[in-house]
């Protein structure tokens, strides 16, 4: 079944993006699927295809850039899988309110009211939460600092476990 979702890849330094390309490598079994991003509207499936862009471009087009600084790395997940998350204090906000505008209209009745949108770029994942929980605190051992911004919303397709970006809006128009 093909689901659209909204991505926004963020715009980060040469080193940062190394960094996490490197570390989704070796901690993330899911790193090929696409690029570090942040997830703005999850998939959903059975909605038409030309609305959502539609939406999505016009979400776009009222929002500005934001500019982030991620510097907590954060457990999450369920009971199955647990995950590191990249989590910024600085464009928390602006990344949530993204994200309340495109669960708007027409992606309102697909919003999971039951779980909280926290912005985050996932860096890791696995079944062994204590190991999602050392990889946290190694990170935030460190002087962790990824800095960068985010330009644009990517509407992207999931089908048979194949993510395929479809076309991109720039945030501001």
């Amino acid at each position: 079944m093909k689901k659209i979702l909204t991505l926004a890849y963020p715009r980060l330094s040469g080193p940062d993006a190394e960094f996490i390309e490197a570390f989704r490598q070796q901690h993330d079994g899911q790193h090929r699927l696409a690029k570090a991003h942040f997830t703005m509207a999850f998939g959903s499936a059975g909605i038409d295809e030309h609305a959502y862009l539609k939406h999505v471009e016009e979400t776009a087009r009222a929002a500005r850039p934001i500019a982030f600084a991620c510097r907590y790395a954060m457990l999450a997940g369920d009971a199955a899988q647990a995950y590191a998350y990249l989590v910024p204090d600085e464009g928390y906000s602006q990344l949530s309110r993204l994200h309340d505008a495109l669960y708007r209209q027409l992606l309102a009745p697909t919003l999971r009211l039951d779980l909280p949108y926290v912005p985050h770029i996932a860096v890791a994942s696995s079944s062994n939460r204590a190991l999602m929980k050392s990889l946290c605190d190694d990170l935030n051992q460190g002087d962790l600092e990824i800095r960068g911004s985010v330009e644009r919303l990517t509407v992207a397709a999931l089908e048979n476990s194949v993510l395929t970006d479809l076309v991109s809006y720039p945030l501001g128009g």
